[in-house]
């Protein structure tokens, strides 16, 4: 194949990886800890739904165009070309990934399809507060699982860094 689209690709998949590793440290860092303020569990319970279910949906989007982009130039790179950077990187977006695609060989599917995505049990709490669908929320467990949400999406943040940071060296280093 030609170098252009070889170059394209790892600069596509650089460069989509990159996004992938800044969507989830500003959800981590900026996006979920006002969330963590709201006064009463209804507004952060339906806002917190949300909120993971669209970055679930970017998340995917965006790793799998990574993904498929640096394995493509690997493949269509000549053999001397096959650097192990391309692997190495899309390795760490699957890494990124690692409960969910456990969940997805022990069958498991959550609410966006995707394997490994819990739904929290929010339980019943003393002021009695529901949420859209008739559940009682309780604010504790709920700031639990948002909690462990977020530490989850900061050590994505370090996986995938490490993967983007380990594909713009191997860039510069192809000269491309």
């Amino acid at each position: 194949m030609s170098r252009p689209t070889i170059a394209l690709s790892k600069f596509v998949g650089t460069v989509s990886l990159g996004l992938l590793t800044g969507l989830s440290y500003t959800l981590s860092t900026t996006t979920l800890p006002p969330l963590l303020l709201l006064p009463t569990a209804t507004p952060a319970h339906s806002t917190f739904r949300h909120l993971r279910a669209l970055s679930s949906r970017h998340q995917i989007l965006l790793s799998t165009i990574s993904a498929s982009s640096l394995l493509l130039a690997y493949i269509l790179s000549p053999p001397r070309g096959r650097h192990p950077y391309l692997l190495w990187s899309t390795l760490a977006i699957g890494c990124g990934f690692g409960k969910e695609i456990v969940g997805l060989w022990q069958g498991k599917k959550g609410q966006d399809g995707f394997g490994g995505m819990e739904e929290w049990d929010f339980g019943g709490d003393k002021e009695g507060e529901t949420d859209s669908d008739g559940e009682e929320l309780n604010g504790e467990v709920l700031r639990e699982g948002m909690d462990a949400w977020r530490w989850r999406q900061l050590l994505r943040t370090g996986v995938w860094g490490l993967g983007w940071m380990m594909s713009v060296v191997g860039i510069w280093g192809d000269g491309s």
